[in-house]
């Protein structure tokens, strides 16, 4: 991996080199199909990146097993700025799992149908959107989407995914752009258990760096009774 595309997909580049870098499509395909995987190594904590402190040339202790952690809490997602020697890390990672890569951004294929949900439009801006989601599995499951009709990404700006309770209470689940087609398909892992949660939304984000959600929801389908 270039290390002008870990800055591109760790939001490190200028606007002017941002720029530069998003006028070859070919190195945009390969950033957006590498962005799950960050978006995932993103719900890491901290303490997580900092390799432990080992004396040289010592064996590691094996500890004693611990009982298993509670469940931590649904945060908002975060933007993940690396350190030089995390993001080394990291491009070393990414190049080691690129089988993996392909495979999590693949259909899924296989018996399981999954779960099947239509994805309507959220008005104003859904327009005449339109889409289906499939569940597949609880919590380091996968969700399948499909979409039509939304508008193509431009000047930056991408969808993402989420799993919603609330504009405070959400788990994004990652992000990808539309091309002039109007159409996409991307599979993510699901980090967290879709029953948790009362909806699957999908937003239009502007390209501000703003973790949040832009409050512009284009389509939604219920994961719960109305």
């Amino acid at each position: 991996m270039s290390e002008r595309l870990l800055d591109y997909l760790t939001g490190e580049l200028r606007p002017e080199e941002r720029a530069a870098f998003e006028a070859d499509p070919a190195r945009v395909a390969e950033a957006e199909r590498l962005r799950p995987i960050v978006t995932q190594l993103e719900s890491l904590e901290r303490e997580e990146w900092d390799p432990p402190q080992a004396p040289a040339l010592v064996l590691p202790v094996v500890p004693e097993p611990e009982p298993e952690p509670e469940p931590a809490p649904r945060r908002r997602r975060r933007v993940l700025t690396l350190r030089p020697m995390v993001a080394a890390g990291l491009a070393l990672l990414l190049l080691a799992i690129g089988v993996g890569a392909g495979r999590l951004l693949g259909d899924g294929g296989g018996p399981d149908r999954g779960r099947v949900l239509a994805l309507d439009p959220v008005q104003p801006a859904g327009g005449a959107a339109h889409g289906t989601a499939t569940i597949l599995g609880r919590a380091g499951g996968r969700a399948r989407f499909v979409v039509r009709g939304l508008k193509p990404s431009a000047n930056g700006g991408f969808y993402e995914l989420w799993l919603m309770n609330s504009a405070d209470d959400l788990v994004s689940l990652g992000s990808f752009r539309v091309p002039a087609s109007g159409e996409a398909a991307v599979t993510v892992p699901l980090p967290a258990d879709p029953d948790a949660f009362a909806a699957l939304d999908i937003s239009a984000e502007p390209a501000d760096g703003n973790p949040a959600h832009s409050a512009r929801s284009v389509l939604r389908a219920p994961l719960k009774p109305s």
